[in-house]
């Protein structure tokens, strides 16, 4: 078989695999609801008192930079740990077994990735079309202007996106919850770059290019332009509350020096599955380049040491102990039970969920958790008290993605399943462990709003410390995997409370959107959420 053909083959094993699993329809859920959000005119982009008149031309590049910005951050995590699973399930050692070269299999990968973003985006293009009607379109309808955008910025990103993930995991600290965390700040510095720099070799994203393009128009156009810009929920921003004026635009025209610095962007996902292919141990530790470097620098030769040391003093114990087991076997009598003993109480349950909820974070972790907490109680009050409340609850996200997904993660599911009431007690008793770690990271918030008597801010902040976990606790249940939970939750963050729009505001760091009675629709989200974690532990336990 070619080299060519084995990537193909790969590629597509691997789509077909991802393409079948729960968190891929949750995915394309989320997207559509973000197409159907722009469509309606609740989030998009805004110039100063002005937004562009709902046509092929505006909607294509709305869907563009709003998807290129939101695939990339959700779509990460979907496509993220296809690797590690391989390395997990024993996989990878049978392909380390055949002759198949490093980068065929990482290519094939990076393939499969982008396959996964590349099925979301054509699905958002099909949507497209109702979605002209839908927002009341007032003009005919143009395919070029309408997804040559989505061509032409959208896709080259996804494209760097899914080859960039193969890096990631590759490279041993970043393939773990770390590199999850840190890929939070990585893809800011790309959207950041995107907007102050004015290279467009630098823009990743496109949102620069469209940004430019569109001021142009409106300093054009506009004679009572002021300069604002926004990206993001409309009323998110003070001067948008009232009715934004319309002009009309008519859309990016397509040129060579437009175009080639966004296909350059395939060259550049090349690369990095070059990079990958460098970095990649091939399922054996001791054959990574890090690993390498660390034998060279006396390192990795005195921890492996100690390791393997270690373990053979325990497997020297664990031996001993069953010898002396054996030996007395036949004098053991077990006494039975009391039924009271049978009936494992609540709060038992309930501090052993804490503790796996907590358990193996660094000192490091605690620090930064205490600064954000400490925050919140010094923190003045209003939009610097809800930025250190939005942090606060987005630092533990790698705690509350672990919900629902360690009976699948360390194959413990036929044991907790089959324990006494696992449905009516377990269940609630780690949906309860997640609102006490909400609880205490943003305890300031809570104590200063309880002093203040501020009653409905308050009861938003409650309902926020509910609406987190039992979201972590449907999507963990349904999908299996922490990754989901990740990327919608960031996604999410990052467009509501960060950017304080009201309608997505689920923490109740807007007064505006507390005003208006938006947190009672996260606590119907909230009794959702957990009916949809209690079907899927069930459909787990009968199956």
């Amino acid at each position: 078989m070619s080299a060519i053909h084995t990537i193909v083959a790969i590629a597509r094993a691997d789509f077909l695999e991802r393409a079948r699993r729960y968190s891929f329809l949750i995915t394309l859920a989320a997207t559509l609801y973000l197409a159907y959000q722009i469509a309606i005119g609740n989030v998009g982009m805004s110039l100063g008192n002005y937004r562009g008149v709902l046509n092929s031309a505006w909607l294509g590049i709305m869907l563009a930079m709003c998807t290129s910005t939101f695939v990339s951050l959700v779509g990460f995590y979907i496509v993220k740990n296809t690797i590690e699973r391989d390395r997990h399930t024993g996989v990878g050692q049978i392909l380390a077994a055949t002759p198949l070269s490093r980068f065929s299999y990482l290519a094939g990968k990076a393939i499969s990735n982008f396959l996964v973003l590349a099925v979301i985006l054509a699905i958002l293009a099909a949507a497209a079309f109702p979605m002209l009607y839908l927002g009341g379109a007032k003009a005919e309808l143009d395919l070029w202007q309408l997804l040559a955008p989505l061509f032409f910025l959208t896709l080259p990103a996804l494209a760097f996106v899914a080859c960039l993930v193969t890096v990631f995991e590759c490279i041993p600290g970043l393939r773990s919850g770390f590199g999850n965390a840190f890929y939070i700040f990585f893809w800011e510095a790309m959207f950041v770059a995107g907007f102050l720099v004015g290279n467009q070799y630098a823009d990743v994203l496109g949102v620069g290019l469209l940004k430019k393009t569109v001021l142009a128009a409106a300093k054009a156009r506009l004679p009572d332009y002021n300069g604002g810009f926004s990206l993001g929920a409309i009323g998110a921003v003070p001067h948008l509350r009232e009715p934004l004026k319309e002009f009309l635009w008519e859309g990016v025209h397509w040129t060579a020096g437009l175009i080639l610095p966004r296909l350059l962007l395939y060259f550049y996902a090349a690369g990095c599955v070059v990079i990958a292919a460098l970095l990649f141990d091939r399922f054996d530790p001791s054959r990574g380049l890090f690993h390498r470097v660390g034998v060279r620098l006396g390192i990795s030769g005195v921890r492996r040491t100690r390791r393997s040391t270690l373990a053979a003093t325990e497997a020297a114990i664990a031996e001993e102990e069953a010898r002396e087991s054996t030996a007395r076997v036949s004098s053991v009598h077990l006494s039975p039970l009391p039924a009271a003993a049978a009936s494992l109480r609540f709060g038992a349950i309930l501090r052993a969920e804490l503790r796996l909820l907590w358990k193996g974070r660094s000192k490091w972790w605690y620090l930064v958790a205490c600064g954000l907490l400490v925050g919140t109680f010094a923190a003045p009050a209003g939009e610097a008290q809800g930025k250190f409340l939005a942090f606060a609850w987005i630092w533990p996200v790698l705690l509350w993605s672990s919900m629902g997904t360690r009976e699948a993660r360390y194959g413990t599911g036929a044991l907790i399943f089959s324990s006494p009431r696992a449905l009516s007690r377990q269940l609630p008793a780690a949906w309860m462990a997640g609102v006490t770690l909400a609880l205490v990271t943003g305890a300031g918030v809570g104590f200063r709003l309880l002093l203040a008597r501020q009653w409905p801010a308050l009861g938003a902040w409650l309902i926020g410390a509910m609406f987190i976990p039992a979201m972590a606790l449907a999507l963990g249940v349904w999908s299996g995997t922490s990754k989901l939970f990740e990327g919608l939750y960031t996604a999410f963050w990052y467009v509501g409370p960060l950017q304080n729009a009201p309608g997505l505001d689920f923490m109740g760091i807007s007064p505006r959107g507390v005003a208006q009675g938006v947190p009672v629709h996260y606590l119907f989200a909230t009794a959702a959420l957990l009916a949809v974690a209690w079907l899927g532990r069930r459909r787990q336990i009968r199956s």
